[in-house]
């Protein structure tokens, strides 16, 4: 969906992830949520055709997108898979769960978190991204735990009919935001001790607060701590340096998105390979090439990783607590493209 006049609301969408306070934002917003009612949720999504998916390998779509500079590989001779929940957009209407039939839904899906985040993987793996009944963002009462499990239900049933299609192929589980969050509920739920998890290159559940107990209570699933562990999970969450976060008790888990360590040595600006993003502003929309050596970033407190200014184009996207949550992706979004392809490279050497 990319016509003239949707640009100001790809604005808002992308600076209400950002959580940026004066933007102007959709109604669902505004309203004051009604009591959850399972009754007039929207029909379930079925997976077993092309028509609930966001991306699919066999399907021209944003996930197929690219910077200027870089080839577009073939999805289809991938040597592994992804299945990406995308990150939580804001509603235009006052329900509690996105309706999966939703075109403008599922057009602001596309063209930000599908087109800026999904396409990272594109390099390793044949990407599967699956609608679903998304929970309102804006709302946060009594019915945010049964609107939490609607959108659950339907990402289960998602990777249940991903893992009938690829089979036994090696597996990328990645998420951002609210899609990490079901990823970690699908992480403990499905795959942490079953068979599958022998053929999880690694999770990449960015944006998520992990407490690094929550590994403890994993039989098969761990920490990653270098940049070619696989079995593992990934995460972090990108804040302005100089951000005050509280003490994080108990303590985070963070990986350091531009050299891929959990230590609070920082990763210089020659080491990071570069940040892009396709915000919908301008139609049509250029492609542009990657901006190399643009910050530097280190683990810090609370599990955060601290960034250097990346420059105006990014800049006007922090928070006003310093976090730059929109961008968790796009700043490192070439480092996270090199890195997903050298942990499946990594894997498949293990398995030879």
């Amino acid at each position: 969906m990319r016509r003239n006049g949707t640009s100001l609301y790809i604005a808002a969408i992308a600076c209400a992830l950002a959580g940026c306070a004066t933007t102007a934002r959709p109604d669902s917003a505004q309203a004051q949520p009604p009591r959850f009612d399972p009754a007039t949720a929207p029909p379930a999504p079925d997976y077993a055709g092309p028509t609930n998916w966001a991306s699919l390998p066999s399907i021209r779509d944003d996930g197929d997108t690219v910077p200027k500079g870089v080839a577009e590989p073939p999805q289809l001779r991938a040597p592994a898979d992804v299945f990406f929940i995308h990150s939580a957009v804001p509603l235009r209407r006052a329900v509690w769960n996105a309706g999966t039939s939703d075109v403008w839904f599922n057009g602001d899906v596309g063209q930000t978190t599908i087109r800026n985040q999904a396409s990272a993987f594109n390099g390793c793996c044949a990407i599967y991204a699956p609608r679903y009944r998304q929970m309102n963002p804006a709302w946060s009462s009594d019915g945010s735990e049964a609107a939490l499990a609607l959108a659950y239900g339907d990402i289960l049933r998602a990777f249940r009919e991903f893992r009938r299609r690829v089979g036994d192929r090696p597996f990328i589980l990645a998420g951002h935001g609210l899609g990490s969050r079901l990823g970690r509920m699908l992480i403990e739920r499905e795959v942490d001790g079953r068979p599958i998890a022998a053929h999880m290159v690694a999770a990449y559940l960015v944006g998520e607060h992990i407490p690094l107990d929550w590994f403890g209570a994993r039989r098969d699933i761990r920490h990653c701590t270098t940049a070619t562990d696989t079995g593992c999970v990934v995460t972090w969450s990108i804040w302005a340096e100089g951000s005050k976060a509280a003490p994080s008790r108990p303590a985070a888990a963070c990986n350091n998105p531009i050299s891929w360590t959990t230590g609070p040595t920082p990763a210089p600006r020659t080491a990071h390979r570069g940040a892009w993003m396709r915000g919908g502003y301008e139609f049509p929309e250029p492609l542009r090439a990657p901006d190399a050596e643009l910050i530097e970033a280190r683990c810090g407190q609370g599990g955060r990783v601290y960034s250097s200014s990346p420059g105006e184009r990014y800049a006007s996207f922090i928070a006003p607590d310093g976090s730059y949550r929109a961008l968790d992706v796009q700043l490192v979004y070439m480092d996270l493209r090199h890195n997903a392809v050298d942990r499946v490279a990594a894997f498949l050497a293990g398995q030879r």
